[in-house]
């Protein structure tokens, strides 16, 4: 059954979001044996595309979360869902000098893959709601559309995205500060297919960054990320068309491009909000801020956050567990590496502001180091980097 047919129904767990943190969050919770209910206000989950598809390969995940409990569909992703293989990251400084290291990644469909995870929510038991959106009022959620009625739910996880609604309707405070971006497919484009790349500069992407990832021989998404403080009245559509028309390296890789899909996206930038749990209301993955703030990464993050809560809420339905266990849980499983990606883009914004500074931490930072600030691991020649602007 895939509607709610009475004015009023109960379930042990409410799951507002079908993205890969709410997804997660449902399969986990059924499996335990909860009675629950997945709520998506889009009618077709994965669609539209907000966000590139890039996953580490599992042996850089428990390299970047050494402490989580990383999941199965997290570690195996489906053949059918990747759409191509890298094994280097690569990043330009602003001077167009790069300095490259190696990252097994997988870019997947995250249509086809956010689809496949619901799936895997009802197969585990998880009733599914599209085309429905949930408001919290009070101790119940007013669900409309495709679905209308008032749904009590001992235990609410809301994974809707950076501007939660969930959290909002809970009284839970949001980060404020939120990343934009842009994102082109584009398709006939002279690329090196083995690395995903970074671009840096004041003139590409201010407070942020470009990039190229390959989808195939001669596809890639091309995008840039920022905020909005640093955009100065520019929109991201001509920062990006920038970019690729005028980037001294760049351009020679997209030249004959041809965009053949285009996508937008808001993304977390400050970390974890100061709370993730209150009363029965649980956050996880951009709702809860899981995105690493040096990359924007936040996949991998939201998934072993929804796992999280599914597993504490299930056993908590059934007494075994207390909802303040998931936030103990998340610190452990990633609050170090979250907060130090915080320390780490406050030290690079203040660099970001001048191309010279940016070369000159390029020029201090080993390819390795660099390796080790995408893990969210703050290396000594950051701190000298640090020394750097307190001393300008």
């Amino acid at each position: 059954m895939t509607e709610m047919r009475t004015d009023r129904d109960k379930v042990d767990v409410a799951v507002v979001g079908a993205g890969p943190a709410g997804s997660t969050a449902a399969e986990a919770a059924a499996k335990l044996g909860a009675n629950v209910v997945l709520i998506e206000r889009k009618r077709e989950i994965g669609t539209p595309v907000q966000c590139g598809g890039f996953l580490p390969e599992i042996g850089e995940l428990q390299a970047l979360l050494p402490r989580a409990k990383i999941p199965e569909t997290l570690a195996e992703v489906p053949e059918r869902h990747v759409l191509h293989r890298t094994r280097l990251q690569r990043i330009y400084a602003p001077s167009g000098k790069a300095k490259e290291f190696f990252v097994s990644g997988r870019v997947v469909d995250r249509r086809g893959f956010d689809r496949a995870l619901a799936w895997r929510a009802a197969r585990a038991g998880a009733r599914v709601l599209v085309g429905t959106r949930a408001v919290l009022d009070g101790p119940s959620l007013r669900l409309s559309g495709r679905n209308s009625c008032e749904l009590d739910a001992k235990v609410v996880i809301g994974a809707d995205g950076p501007s939660s609604a969930t959290a909002r309707g809970a009284g839970m405070a949001l980060r404020r500060e939120v990343g934009v971006c842009l994102e082109y497919e584009m398709a006939d484009v002279d690329i090196d297919p083995d690395a995903a790349e970074m671009y840096f500069g004041t003139r590409c992407a201010p407070g942020g960054y470009a990039w190229i990832i390959p989808l195939g021989e001669d596809v890639a998404n091309v995008g840039v990320g920022t905020r909005s403080a640093y955009l100065h009245g520019k929109g991201l559509s001509e920062l990006l068309d920038s970019f690729i028309r005028d980037h001294a390296i760049a351009k020679e890789k997209l030249r004959r491009g041809e965009v053949t899909a285009v996508m937008r996206g808001l993304v977390p930038a400050g970390g974890m909000p100061p709370a993730i749990q209150k009363g029965n209301v649980l956050l996880a993955g951009d709702a809860a801020g899981m995105v690493m703030a040096t990359s924007g990464g936040g996949i991998p993050l939201a998934m072993v956050g929804g796992q999280a809560a599914g597993e504490v809420v299930a056993r908590h339905v059934r007494g075994d567990a207390t909802l303040a266990d998931y936030p103990s849980r998340i610190a452990t499983e990633m609050g170090r590496e979250l907060e130090n990606s915080v320390r780490i883009r406050e030290v690079v914004d203040k660099m970001m502001k001048s191309d010279r500074l940016m070369d000159a931490l390029f020029a201090m930072l080993p390819a390795d180091q660099m390796k080790a600030i995408m893990r969210g691991q703050i290396p000594g020649a950051l701190e000298r980097a640090q020394d750097l602007v307190a001393n300008r």
